[in-house]
C-alpha cells in the first residue's frame, strides 16, 4: 500500500519536475549569465540558487490547497489550466524554443552582483512551470507519507540539478550545444505526456462532478 500511494508518485513527481526545470536546457544560460565568474564564484552561485529554487517550491507544494482556497480555484479547473501551461511549454522544448530568461532579464543580470536568486534561482529553474508543476502533483497527495515523499523528489531533483549545474562547463565541452538539444527534446516529450495527462485528469473530474 505504501508503495502504491507513495513510491510510485514520488517517481511520477520526480520525472515531471526534472523535466519542467530541465536543468541541461540551463546549461548554456547559466554559463552566459557567469562567463564572468571564478568557478570558486560559480559554485556558490549554484549552491545558493538551488536552495533558494528548492525552497520556493517546497513552501507551493505545501501551500497548495491554500491557494486553490484562497481564489476560489478547483483542483480540476487548476489541473487543465496547469496542464495547457505544461503543454505549451512541452511544444517550445521539442522545438528547442523555450525561452527561459527573457533577454530584458539576462540583461539587467550583467548589473548584478549577485545573480543567484534572480535569475537563476527564478525564473530559470523555478520558473512559472515548475510552481504550477509542484501544486498541481501536490494537490495529488492522499496522505502525510505521500507528501513527504514528495518534498524528497523535490529535493532530489534539485541536488541532481545542482551537480549537473556544477559540471556545466564539462558537460557543455562534452555534450555541445547539439548534444543539449536533443536531452531538451527528450525532456519535451516527458513534459507533454505529463501534461496530456494532467489535462485528462482535470477533465475526467469535471466529467464525475456534472454526474453527481
Amino acid at each position: 500500500m505504501i508503495w502504491t500511494n507513495s513510491v510510485l508518485p514520488f517517481f511520477s513527481a520526480f520525472s515531471a519536475l526534472f523535466a519542467i526545470i530541465d536543468p541541461f536546457a540551463a546549461i548554456p544560460i547559466f554559463l552566459s549569465l557567469t562567463n564572468r565568474y571564478s568557478e570558486a564564484e560559480r559554485a556558490h552561485v549554484v549552491k545558493k540558487a538551488m536552495i533558494v529554487a528548492c525552497g520556493t517550491l517546497i513552501i507551493f507544494a505545501l501551500s497548495g490547497e491554500g491557494i486553490f482556497r484562497l481564489f476560489g480555484i478547483s483542483i480540476p479547473a487548476f489541473r487543465i489550466a496547469g496542464g495547457i501551461l505544461l503543454l505549451k511549454l512541452g511544444v517550445e522544448q521539442l522545438n528547442a524554443q523555450r525561452e527561459r530568461v527573457k533577454v530584458e532579464e539576462e540583461n539587467e543580470s550583467y548589473a548584478r552582483e549577485d545573480i543567484s536568486i534572480f535569475p537563476i534561482a527564478t525564473p530559470l529553474l523555478a520558473g512559472p512551470g515548475a510552481i504550477s508543476t509542484v501544486v498541481l502533483q501536490a494537490s495529488q497527495a492522499s496522505s502525510w507519507t505521500a507528501t513527504v515523499f514528495f518534498v524528497l523528489a523535490i529535493v532530489l531533483v534539485f541536488v541532481l540539478s545542482y551537480f549537473l549545474l556544477k559540471s556545466a562547463p564539462y558537460l557543455f565541452q562534452v555534450l555541445g550545444q547539439t548534444g543539449l538539444n536533443l536531452l531538451t527534446r527528450i525532456m519535451g516529450i516527458i513534459l507533454t505526456a505529463i501534461a496530456v495527462q494532467f489535462i485528462i485528469d482535470g477533465l475526467l473530474s469535471v466529467w464525475r462532478l456534472a454526474q453527481v
